[in-house]
């Protein structure tokens, strides 16, 4: 049997970046001797990425075409005509002519709207929007009902799902009546460059960013929801009533949210004390956060993300939300995403280096469990893939 998987996330997502390429890895370790497995990326720039983990991968390009009748899939007349004509989109015979029996989509995408024949293995990340609806990323201008859309119509045909946890497979089973039996909770893993042979040592990174070692490190993108201001209202509260200004470090893409962020460090005058990197290189990311006193993220979207995992990768406090807290376990100090006090006593208390030992000792103890839990998920997809390969022995 052979599975194509389909890299469609760009470097430029950042954490959703890393899980797709840890999927690949993962699909490839459990294929080895049993099936065959081809990478496709729909750009061309993340090639040189998937070749520095070992991973050979061919670029597609994905034609207007296909992406339109993606879209069409819901739209009446167009499943009449293309049920007559048997229409297949280029991209559904391009798969078709490498011998492809099963598709893997490593992120959630609307790709496989363009499948009429092939199976597919589909991922979810987080049904946040649903959690969440007032933030503009899954609010302005129809992204709600978009990706409600997309669920509704990619999920249920899918021969698997993959989720990051078991309390997102039970609420996506239940909000789009799919049977459980068709999830599999797959943990994610910490970006597959913290442990790579290129990494950048950290005074290396620190001499690079013009940084001194022991501030907080927030690396996310710029999004409303990862609630940046948040942590900027917690070190004024920090400098104004505790006369503490601590560095923050805030690392990621701007998607839309920077400006505001900007606005709000120059109007509190937190210059001196807040540092914006943007988007760094992967190679750099180990480097940020050894040089931190500890990681901080009081976003609101889950029920897990990457930075935690990273953070008890690596041995660093955590500062966390707190109802989040399924994710992190004791390994965290939880917070109030709604409250700057709140945080700003979390980070004020990591001057504690007793307690912020025993969080770092909880943190390698979270992420052994969390590791244990995602062999034996990777066990449960290896005979998934069995049982298909003996279904897709009965057709041609």
């Amino acid at each position: 049997m052979k599975i194509v998987a389909i890299v469609d996330s760009q470097i430029g997502i950042g954490g959703g970046f890393d899980q797709s390429l840890n999927a690949v890895l993962q699909m490839q370790q459990i294929c080895e001797g049993r099936f065959d497995l081809e990478v496709f990326s729909t750009h061309q720039e993340n090639i040189p990425y998937l070749a520095t983990l070992g991973i050979k991968g061919t670029h597609y390009r994905y034609s207007m075409l296909d992406r339109m009748i993606s879209k069409l899939q819901g739209v009446r007349w167009w499943q009449y005509v293309q049920k007559q004509c048997k229409y297949l989109t280029l991209f559904e015979r391009k798969l078709i002519a490498t011998d492809c029996d099963l598709v893997y989509f490593v992120a959630p995408g609307r790709m496989a709207g363009s499948l009429q024949k092939l199976n597919y293995i589909a991922t979810v990340w987080d049904i946040c929007h649903r959690d969440n609806p007032e933030f503009p990323e899954v609010r302005d201008f129809y992204r709600f009902h978009d990706k409600e859309r997309l669920y509704k119509r990619h999920l249920a045909p899918a021969v698997l799902i993959l989720t990051d946890s078991d309390e997102l497979a039970d609420r996506a089973s239940h909000y789009y009546g799919i049977a459980r039996s068709r999830f599999l909770a797959m943990p994610f893993a910490p970006s597959p460059f913290l442990k790579h042979s290129n990494v950048s040592s950290k005074n290396s990174v620190l001499a690079k960013y013009k940084l001194e070692e022991g501030y907080f490190y927030y690396p996310a993108q710029f999004w409303a929801h990862k609630n940046h201001i948040r942590l900027l209202q917690a070190l004024v509260y920090l400098r104004d009533r505790q006369s503490w200004q601590p560095k923050v470090v805030l690392s990621g893409k701007d998607h839309g949210n920077l400006t505001h962020v900007e606005k709000f460090v120059a109007d509190n005058n937190l210059a001196e004390q807040v540092k914006l990197l943007g988007f760094v290189d992967s190679e750099d990311l180990r480097g940020l956060y050894e040089g931190a006193l500890a990681i901080v993220m009081p976003t609101y979207f889950g029920p897990t993300n990457l930075p935690p995992l990273e953070a008890w990768t690596i041995g660093k406090p955590l500062i966390y939300s707190s109802h989040l807290a399924s994710h992190a376990g004791n390994a965290a100090v939880l917070v109030d995403p709604d409250n700057a006090e709140d945080l700003a006593m979390a980070m004020h208390g990591c001057r504690d280096k007793q307690r912020m030992a025993q969080l770092v000792d909880e943190g390698h103890n979270r992420i052994a469990e969390i590791n244990h839990r995602r062999a034996s998920a990777e066990q449960e997809l290896g005979q998934a893939l069995e049982k298909f390969a003996q279904r897709r022995a009965c057709w041609e």
